[in-house]
């Protein structure tokens, strides 16, 4: 990614090189959604790189309007397609374990600094996680709004029922 994004920044002059166009991070994107592990398994390990690179993944995520977001679930979705059947039978080789370690990983800056996201596609994400990755599934299941505060378990008579945030319906895609 490191040439590729400084030749185009150069191309596109200063005032670009902060963030680039949308038009070059879909381009990107679309290039990585061809060349997803289940298609070109020798790229899985670069594939998870790109997907999770410092210059990529903030900028897809944060273009205004959230418009990388169905990308980058796409390209996600691609990533846990591949590892699927290896999880469904949970026995992994030292090269996929060391693959479903990475996609952790992602999946922990994910709801770290981009929870929405994990929030607003959580029913996708986790169709493709087969049930014996639990730690998985919960990852993107445990994921919550910034700008909600979560009760605490510990309050004495909680009542879940009289809590306003019950009352908003979740948002997912369709």
């Amino acid at each position: 990614l490191g040439p590729l994004e400084e030749a185009a920044a150069a191309a596109a002059g200063p005032a670009a090189a902060a963030q680039p166009p949308p038009r070059y991070l879909r381009c990107l994107g679309l290039a990585l959604l061809m060349l997803q592990p289940s298609s070109v398994p020798g790229f899985g390990y670069a594939y998870l790189e790109m997907l999770s690179h410092r210059c990529f993944m903030p900028r897809l995520l944060m273009a205004p309007g959230g418009a990388g977001w169905p990308l980058f679930e796409s390209l996600l979705i691609g990533l846990l397609q591949f590892l699927e059947p290896a999880l469904r039978a949970a026995e992994l080789a030292e090269p996929l374990r060391l693959l479903y370690k990475g996609t952790l990983r992602l999946l922990l800056v994910l709801l770290h600094d981009f929870p929405e996201f994990l929030c607003e596609h959580q029913y996708r994400l986790c169709e493709v996680i087969p049930p014996p990755a639990i730690q998985m599934r919960n990852l993107i299941l445990s994921a919550f709004p910034r700008n909600m505060r979560l009760p605490d378990p510990f309050t004495p008579n909680l009542k879940v029922d009289l809590l306003p945030e019950i009352a908003a319906a979740p948002r997912g895609v369709p």
